[in-house]
Formats: C-alpha cells, sequence, structure tokens
C-alpha cells in the first residue's frame, strides 16, 4: 500500500508539473501572439505621427490588417471559451458521411489551387449531432490538412460505422508530428514551431475548439502521426 501511495503522489506531482510547464507555455505563447501584431501597428503609427512616414492608403492599410489580426485571435478566443462551457447542442441525426462530402466540396476550390488531390470515403453513420459545430470541427481539421500537405499530396476524409458511435478520420501527407508534441497539440495556442511563424501555422486554437466541440458532444479526438509520415486525426 505504501508503495502504490508513493507512486500515486510521484503520478499526481509530475502531473501538476507538467500542468504549471503548459501554463508557462500559454503565458508565453498569448504574449507573442499579442506584441507581433501590436507592435506592428505601434511602429507604423508612430513613425507616421512623427512625420518618418505619410499616412498612404497602403500603410494605413497594413495598419488595419494587424488588427484584423487581433479581431482574429479574439474571436477565436470566444468560439474556445463557448465551446468549453459546454456549448447547448441542437441535436438531430446527421448523416456523418454526407457531412463530410459537404465538407470536402467546401475546400475543392484550395485542394484544387495546391494541387492536392481530396478524396472522401465510408460507409454512412447516423449519430445524434450538432450538424453545425461538427462541420465546424470538420473544417478545422480540413484547413490543417490542406495547410500543412505538400503540392501533390493527398488528403483523405473516411468514415466509419460502429454500434452506438460513428468515427471520422482525416488523414494527410504532410511532415508528420513529432512524438513529444502529439501530447500537447490540443491544448490552446500550442505550436509545434517554437518560433510561432505565422506564415506555417495560425495561433494554435483551432484543435483546441475542435476539442471542446466533439467532448461535447461526448466523443473523443486523437491523433496518431510520425515525423515525415503525415497525420491522422480521428
Amino acid at each position: 500500500e505504501l508503495g502504490e501511495l508513493a507512486n500515486a503522489v510521484n503520478h499526481l506531482a509530475a502531473a501538476l508539473e507538467k500542468q504549471e510547464t503548459l501554463r508557462r507555455q500559454l503565458t508565453a505563447d498569448v504574449a507573442h501572439e499579442l506584441r507581433t501584431p501590436l507592435a506592428a501597428v505601434s511602429a507604423q503609427l508612430e513613425a507616421m505621427m512623427e512625420g518618418v512616414w505619410q499616412p498612404t492608403p497602403q500603410r494605413l492599410a497594413g495598419c488595419y490588417e494587424e488588427l484584423g489580426r487581433l479581431t482574429g485571435l479574439v474571436a477565436d478566443l470566444e468560439t474556445l471559451a463557448r465551446a468549453q462551457e459546454t456549448p447547448t447542442m441542437q441535436k438531430t441525426p446527421v448523416d456523418l458521411l454526407a457531412l463530410a462530402g459537404a465538407a470536402a466540396q467546401n475546400f475543392e476550390a484550395a485542394a484544387a489551387q495546391k494541387g492536392l488531390t481530396l478524396a472522401v470515403q465510408g460507409q454512412s453513420s447516423t449519430v445524434p449531432a450538432d450538424r453545425e459545430r461538427l462541420a465546424q470541427v470538420l473544417a478545422g481539421l480540413l484547413s490543417n490538412a490542406l495547410r500543412y500537405t505538400p503540392q501533390g499530396g493527398h488528403v483523405l476524409l473516411q468514415v466509419q460505422d460502429a454500434p452506438g458511435f460513428g468515427c471520422v478520420q482525416v488523414q494527410d501527407d504532410g511532415p508528420g508530428i513529432a512524438p513529444g508534441d502529439q501530447p500537447y497539440i490540443f491544448e490552446r495556442f500550442y505550436r509545434a514551431d517554437p518560433s510561432r511563424n505565422r506564415g506555417t501555422g495560425g495561433a494554435g486554437i483551432g484543435l483546441a475548439i475542435a476539442k471542446a466541440l466533439v467532448e461535447a458532444h461526448g466523443g473523443s479526438i486523437s491523433v496518431e502521426s510520425a515525423p515525415g509520415q503525415g497525420s491522422l486525426f480521428t
């Protein structure tokens, strides 16, 4: 019994340390996401106020674009907050295969523009769900898949039916996710790229929203991935 107690205490200590690390990282990531657009707008406005630059339409448009990034970030945070508060679901019978087909159709143009093959396979699976919120989950997963899959690659949506539940998978030919990053990718603001380059990804909120919405349905979301072998979100 003492051995079991020691193991439980050690496990609790490790879990608390992990949560503290995530909290510190969250603070740093939020500061980075806010600092970048604010610094850009501040520098441009200061230069125009001091007469170094003229307030041309192009420079004002640049300020407006950076403010748009902030607005989008706030909107994502509001969406995440609503999703994590166990939102009210307008559940109706939803055919996951039809939903996957509609989601793929919405991304056909983006896939074609990048030279990607986007396909849907599987069997019908009808579940009680909020159609709009599940569509939001699929849109987020497809957006990530198309973003990270190189030109000429493949993105596959697959639907499986099982007793009592349905399963949707999104598979891509992207660079994959390192094993050390996989336990954290559904955390708010977490990104595998430590530089947080906005050219290669968003703010790191999309997967947190997807997880919250799936869990609000009583489901689960997971990932299987390896560097250089793509990713499979289920």
